[in-house]
């Protein structure tokens, strides 16, 4: 898969959903469909797929097909104090699992999951460099060292707190969180490729550590925090 065609398919086709183009509810062509439109393999289009289902803009549904699911109106200024508790507990959680994973990725992936893994910090940093958004990549880097546990219950417990991941987007802002995130990807990636396994569990800790904390005093002094009713 070249990573210029899946860049340029995921820009075009978030903008198609963006600029309404294809509605919200809408059945899209499917991925066999696609790859012939734009001519290109199939696992291109099921990776643009996998992105924008992560962040919130499609909705696959096994034997029914793809329909778009963002409607333009999934940001909010202002979280109760019970969701900005789970949002600190998910921040916990991650710190507790993901460095196991980069532990167990750096043992067990495959040449062609750890070429993956290593793309995915390589286009993150361009991103960053070109001032363009990194979350679609951030998200795709994590997920890809999960599967590369090839452990059925990681990835499992992985999708389900997909939607939780989501919503922290809206607070990864905060001036320098980019700049480290690059950093932090690119050691992880050269010690999953190096199969040191210590070492790639020991900077995704750093990472997950660094970025739980600056998250939640991002949080703490950005956002308003409300009382249930």
């Amino acid at each position: 898969m070249s990573k210029i065609q899946y860049q340029q398919l995921l820009n075009e086709m978030t903008k198609k959903i963006e600029h309404k183009e294809w509605n919200v509810e809408s059945k899209l062509p499917t991925i066999n469909e696609l790859a012939s439109q734009y001519n290109v393999g199939v696992s291109t289009i099921r990776e643009v797929f996998r992105t924008l289902e992560s962040k919130g803009y499609i909705n696959i549904q096994q034997g029914r097909g793809t329909f778009v699911s963002y409607d333009g109106s999934m940001q909010f200024t202002n979280v109760s104090r019970s969701t900005f508790m789970k949002l600190l507990k998910l921040m916990e959680f991650r710190l507790m699992i993901e460095p196991l994973f980069a532990d167990t990725a750096a043992k067990r992936a495959s040449n062609h999951e750890i070429e993956m893994i290593t793309e995915s910090s390589e286009i993150m940093s361009k991103l960053a460099e070109d001032h363009k958004s990194t979350d679609d990549e951030d998200f795709r880097f994590h997920r890809l060292i999960v599967e590369s546990t090839h452990n059925e219950y990681s990835v499992k417990s992985y999708l389900d707190i997909q939607e939780e991941l989501k919503h922290l987007r809206i607070y990864t802002k905060s001036p320098g969180m980019i700049e480290k995130a690059v950093h932090y990807h690119k050691m992880i990636a050269k010690s999953i490729a190096n199969r040191d396994s210590e070492s790639a569990k020991m900077y995704m800790e750093s990472h997950m550590d660094a970025t739980n904390s600056e998250l939640a005093m991002f949080v703490l002094s950005e956002i308003n925090i409300e009382d249930d009713v």
